[in-house]
């Protein structure tokens, strides 16, 4: 047998044994999958090519140099600033390098100086101005669960670490969940990149290489020490959140500058990315300055992403969105001639964090027999439909993902995102549908809801897609969410807040979000 033969030879053996590990399943529930490449490479001289795994303990690639970004403008000195969530007159003052007298006497509609707004512009005088560093961490495409993160597998990486995570399990809602699962559910729905809380959790609490971390490490993996924020669940939600809030915040509602544990505050560096700005905003909760510019150096958390994955920039995938990008053609998601309820303006498609990328509509008022026995989370009569033609890539937890280009992948291209469907009657995963197709029963499973509606939102190459720009960064834009004849607004700076309007044949209609006035009622 030749060393070619041979080598072929152990790759086919390797399949084998990844199609059993496929087809086995100890506890009954699902296989677990293991990625091996089919197609086997050779050198010159017959060879096999076996490309290194990623260890904690491996030697650190060189640094590939990210592209650059369009520049954000700067602050500049002596100019407005406007009020952020968490700001003071102190914070203010420490960021332009002047006292809080200063900024007093430039403004005299301070009436109360121990109270801000946010949304507020102040004017500041001039002074020097404190940025955070200017050292990219990732590509905008290792925050988001985008195209290259899709065929990363979350499973067979930590099978063969071993961490604390390996092992680990905790109850969720009383069910016993694996710390993979946690990390599957917590990327998935907030469609934050797998491997960046992978890397997070390394580097804050070691869970994938220490199989012994200590007690503070064990409760809180993300070093995020609130109270009733214990457990890996509760410190992931909290860190994507997090992780989102930056990222999105920064591309598309204009914020500029971060507030550390310690009261610091600095504005961004201007020529950042959005996957740095959101992992620096990450880092930065409940964190004082001094540790935080060692965690955003070069020698931080950026040198543990490089031992677990290798370089977050040889992950780069650009642009996540083009800047010609075009909704495509969407009708209302429910059927003609029934008139449902706008019920929420454009907000967080998981969480507040994360963009504005989502609306409410809740379906005709039920019989008043049905709410007698179910309460005000009913499950509803009424037929969510698909808004577009496409493939179910996901179903289930009240979720119903519509894949717009056919791959069956929600992480690629245009998919439509519907939560609160009830499991009764709802569409499988892997089934073809056109415009209109019948998808499920809105009803309040899954997320957090207090009474039945539909939560309809939009992602495109898994970034979600905000309904408007308050203030984007430079080069970015996004396409109006438009449902039929029926365009979305928001008020800038206002969650929830927004109205739909159309300009047809029976003259100019507007509809703000309410489940009480009719004038509300939306119809096709």
């Amino acid at each position: 047998m030749t060393v070619r033969q041979l080598s072929l030879a152990l790759v086919l053996l390797l399949l084998a044994l990844a199609a059993l590990a496929c087809s086995a399943s100890g506890d009954g529930g699902e296989a677990e999958i293991i990625y091996v490449s089919a197609t086997p490479e050779f050198d010159s001289e017959g060879n096999l090519v076996v490309l290194p795994t990623a260890t904690p303990t491996g030697a650190t690639p060189t640094p590939i140099q990210p592209t650059p970004n369009p520049t954000r403008e700067s602050p500049q000195t002596g100019d407005q600033y406007v009020v952020q969530p968490g700001d003071t007159l102190g914070s203010i003052a420490t960021l332009y390098g002047v006292t809080i007298e200063e900024i007093q006497t430039l403004n005299a509609q301070l009436i109360d100086p121990n109270t801000l707004e946010v949304g507020q512009t102040l004017n500041v005088p001039g002074g020097g101005i404190a940025y955070g560093p200017d050292f990219k961490l990732i590509p905008d495409s290792e925050l988001i669960y985008s195209p290259p993160a899709s065929y990363f597998n979350v499973t067979g990486f930590v099978k063969f670490q071993e961490g604390f995570l390996r092992a680990y399990s905790e109850d969720v809602s009383g069910e016993v969940w694996s710390g993979v699962q946690i990390v599957d559910f917590v990327a998935r729905n907030y469609s934050v990149n797998p491997r960046l809380l992978l890397a997070l959790l390394e580097y804050r609490g070691g869970w994938i290489t220490d199989p012994y971390p200590g007690e503070q490490q064990v409760q809180y993996p993300l070093g995020i020490q609130r109270e009733n924020r214990a457990g890996l669940m509760r410190q992931l939600l909290d860190a994507a959140d997090a992780l989102n809030y930056g990222y999105y915040g920064w591309k598309y509602r204009g914020r500029i500058s971060l507030a550390l544990s310690d009261g610091t505050r600095l504005f961004y560096d201007p020529g950042l990315n959005a996957g740095t700005v959101g992992v620096q905003y990450m880092l930065s909760v409940t964190t004082p300055t001094e540790q935080w510019q060692r965690d955003v150096h070069p020698d931080g958390f950026f040198e543990t992403y490089l031992k677990l994955f290798g370089d977050p920039f040889a992950y780069a995938y650009e642009p996540l969105i083009p800047p010609d990008l075009k909704q495509p053609e969407l009708t209302l998601p429910f059927g003609p001639r029934e008139e449902w309820l706008y019920t929420g303006g454009p907000h967080g498609a998981y969480n507040s964090g994360s963009a504005w990328a989502s609306i409410d509509f809740a379906p005709p008022p039920p019989p008043d027999e049905l709410v007698a026995v179910q309460g005000s989370c009913y499950i509803s009569p009424y037929w969510v439909t698909a808004a577009a033609s496409g493939i179910i890539a996901r179903s289930g937890d009240g979720y119903v993902v519509l894949d717009l280009d056919g791959d069956g992948n929600e992480y690629t291209g245009w998919t439509l995102v519907y939560l609160h469907i009830d499991d009764h009657e709802r569409i499988a995963v892997g089934r073809e549908v056109e415009r209109g197709d019948q998808l499920g029963h809105p009803s309040c499973e899954g997320g957090y809801s207090n009474g039945t509606h539909l939560h309809f939102g939009r992602r495109y190459n898994g970034e979600w897609v905000p309904v408007q720009c308050d203030e984007c960064a430079p080069g970015v834009s996004v396409p109006p969410l438009m449902l039929g004849e029926w365009t979305v607004y928001g008020y800038p700076g206002q969650e929830y807040q927004g109205y739909m309007a159309r300009d047809g044949d029976d003259g100019y209609r507007q509809a703000d979000q309410s489940r009480e006035y009719t004038l509300n009622r939306i119809i096709w």
